[in-house]
């Protein structure tokens, strides 16, 4: 009996395929690890889009400060519009006149200060010494005085034997003092200018004022 002798086939390993497909996924890994490792750069290196939280805003606290009473002057109350006519004084009457008026300036600085109004009569007369009086009386209850610094710009509005009537647009730097020291009490008003018309009537010898108004 013949035995055929039959070479055990095997499947054969084509080792150059193998070779080829080892390097493929060699190549292909190395791309995973490429794309992936730029993929997060990309993450880490890009600017994010979206809305950033605005800086918080630090507030500011603004203070404001009280407007400090009204500084001390005459006690007319009533207003008025500005007169017309004005005029500076050049005759005898209006020089006599003019230095009333600043007489009376010159007292009222005076029952201010002292808290005194015995001297008043003698520069003024009517409401305007009542006002005057009643302010003085005010200022002492809230322990008080004042020291008056005015810069005078006045004109002429009607001149006659008997009356006359000025008109005052000046600059009022007063303040108010302590009535016991006669220090100065601080305040944050500045200087302020004042518009006031003053009527004067002669009694006998002597120019009072009678009459204060204030402009607006």
């Amino acid at each position: 009996m013949q035995v055929d002798e039959r070479v055990d086939e095997r499947p054969q390993v084509d080792t150059g395929s193998v070779a080829f497909w080892k390097v493929g996924l060699a190549l292909l890994a190395l791309i995973v690890v490429l794309i992936g490792g730029a993929f997060l750069l990309n993450q880490r290196l890009r600017p994010r889009v979206g809305i950033e939280p605005a800086p918080t805003a630090v507030a500011r606290a603004e203070v404001t400060q009280a407007p400090a009473k009204s500084a001390p002057g005459p006690a007319s109350t009533p207003t008025a519009t500005l007169p017309g006519g004005l005029r500076v004084g050049n005759s005898p009457l209006e020089r006599e006149i003019e230095a009333a008026y600043l007489h009376y300036w010159d007292v009222l600085a005076q029952a201010y200060l002292d808290l005194d109004a015995t001297h008043l009569t003698e520069v003024m007369a009517g409401d305007e010494l009542r006002r005057t009086q009643e302010q003085i009386q005010q200022l002492k209850a809230q322990g008080r005085a004042a020291r008056l610094d005015v810069v005078h710009q006045m004109a002429f509005v009607k001149v006659s034997p008997e009356r006359a009537e000025i008109y005052d647009q000046y600059l009022n730097r007063s303040v108010f003092l302590d009535a016991a020291t006669k220090e100065e009490l601080k305040t944050s008003q500045p200087p302020t200018t004042e518009k006031l018309s003053f009527t004067l009537e002669k009694t006998g010898s002597t120019w009072k004022v009678v009459e204060g108004v204030r402009h607006d």
